[in-house]
């Protein structure tokens, strides 16, 4: 099963994706399974994306301005089949994020929108901030992504992004083990605590593999469900191309 196809991504969708733990990775997936299929896609990330990350989705359309970008991605999308915007570049390695207010706009120039719309710091877990994530208010689907690989591990700088925050949200203290409990308060309370009210929800568990991991994964799923979180997926992102994808 393709990602996309797990996750419900259909054409008119505006997927988003928070959390830490393979979104990047997620996104592509999702982006080369739309565009087999002959979709067009764009990817406007609200947060910093890494140059080499946009360059292995697609050209690269920046600016300042919303209605100059839509232009130009208008552009570039009549030449490619996805496409990634930014408002500029803020170095040869990063890329400046869109106004999540932009997204709306640029939505009906591709079939399939997709946004990266946090920041983990390469952490396979976050705690997410007040003022985090950055989500567009057209967004149709916000995914919720932790890789499995947290789990047991401390809390602290090493393996989460924002470790006070996860420690609140949680109730695991610094230093302590991360349990499969607060791995889904981490995802369901945190990253998805503030989700557009018309859409859907679903969490994505990336590092998985048919052994403990797929163990693993299987109590955590069961905690985001008592946690009301009912739509869950695991996959092998990042360290498999393409991912194995199963639906518990």
């Amino acid at each position: 099963m393709k990602l996309h196809a797990a996750l419900g991504i259909t054409s008119g969708d505006m997927a988003t994706f928070v959390g830490a733990g393979g979104k990047s990775g997620a996104i592509l997936a999702v982006s080369s399974g739309l565009t087999q299929e002959g979709m067009k896609v764009l990817v406007a990330p609200t947060t910093k994306m890494l140059s080499s990350e946009a360059d292995v989705l697609g050209p690269l359309v920046t600016s300042e301005d919303p209605a100059d970008l839509r232009a130009k991605a208008e552009k570039a999308l009549s030449r490619a089949t996805a496409v990634v915007v930014g408002s500029r570049l803020l170095s040869k390695n990063r890329v400046g994020g869109v106004d999540p207010d932009w997204v709306g706009d640029l939505a009906g120039l591709a079939d399939v929108v997709l946004v990266e719309a946090d920041g983990s710091r390469r952490r396979p877990i976050k705690g997410t901030a007040g003022h985090e994530p950055a989500i567009p208010d057209a967004a149709t689907l916000v995914v919720a992504v932790g890789n499995v690989h947290a789990l047991g591990t401390p809390v602290d700088e090493e393996h989460v992004h924002r470790p006070t925050i996860f420690s609140d949200l949680t109730g695991i203290g610094q230093g302590q083990s991360i349990t499969p409990r607060a791995f889904a308060i981490a995802l369901s309370q945190g990253s998805l605590a503030r989700v557009p009210q018309r859409a859907r929800t679903a969490a994505l568990i990336t590092g998985v593999e048919p052994g403990r991991t797929m163990s693993d994964a299987a109590v955590i799923t069961r905690e985001l469900w008592r946690l009301g979180v009912n739509d869950v997926v695991l996959a092998s992102l990042p360290t498999e191309s393409p991912a194995r994808v199963w639906i518990p």
